[in-house]
């Protein structure tokens, strides 16, 4: 799925970028080789990089 339209990047690349040793989103941007435009999408990849790294929280299963 697409998460930043403005450069064309996938929650995929994203998630490798994160398990790859970025620990920011800007860090994340720079793995991919891209730079965030309108900024729409950084707290979603804010989450994906949180979920990639394991720090989300988990959900419990009732």
């Amino acid at each position: 799925m697409y998460v930043c339209i403005c450069n064309a990047l996938r929650d995929k690349e994203l998630s490798e970028a994160a398990r790859g040793g970025a620990r920011t989103v800007a860090d994340a941007f720079r793995r991919c080789g891209r730079r965030p435009q309108c900024g729409k999408c950084l707290p979603d990849v804010a989450d994906i990089i949180e979920e990639a790294r394991g720090d989300a929280p988990a959900i419990a299963a009732e």
